[in-house]
């Protein structure tokens, strides 16, 4: 009966060590991912960052995501000039067009009003910037909502541009 008492305190000693071990190393893991900045977790496991931006949408062949009032992408450098394709959706845009700028690595690189439903592709040339990681900040002057503009829509999203997927030249 002893040795059974004393295997059995042998077993729970064992046991809460490994479940102490268990824990330091979880939260020892968790607390490592998460107090990196949105930087840090692109350039270390390659994450999509979307700050700012709505789900996916497909239009055609085009997969793109909406903004808000601003928007930051970081994508890794893969050349010297970036193409990105911007749209609109707004009703009015002829008569309101919407402003925007783009900032890469917090200098602005583009700025103009987009007056069109159309996509345009925007080209900018960075070779003049060493970083291997771009961020690329969009800032929308001109939002608006589709319940606002839409008659029926219900949708209560402040919207800005549509950014398409960005490509190198």
């Amino acid at each position: 009966m002893k040795k059974l008492k004393k295997i059995s305190k042998y077993n729970m000693m064992v046991i809460t060590i490994i479940i102490f071990l268990v824990f330091f190393v979880g939260v020892n893991i968790y607390v490592s991912i998460n107090h990196l900045t949105v930087e840090e977790k692109v350039k270390r496991f390659e994450l999509e960052n979307l700050y700012g931006f709505y789900e996916p949408e497909q239009e055609d062949d085009i997969t793109y995501n909406r903004t808000g009032k601003e928007a930051v992408k970081i994508v890794k450098k893969k050349g010297d000039v970036i193409s990105i394709p911007v749209g609109s959706a707004k009703p009015d845009i002829k008569e309101e067009g919407i402003e925007l700028e783009i900032a890469v690595n917090d200098e602005i690189k583009y700025s103009d009003l987009v007056n069109s439903n159309e996509w345009q592709v925007i080209s900018i040339d960075v070779s003049g910037i060493e970083d291997d990681y771009l961020r690329i900040k969009f800032i929308i002057e001109d939002t608006w909502k589709p319940a606002d503009l839409i008659e029926g829509s219900e949708d209560e999203r402040t919207m800005g541009i549509k950014v398409g997927m960005i490509y190198w030249e």
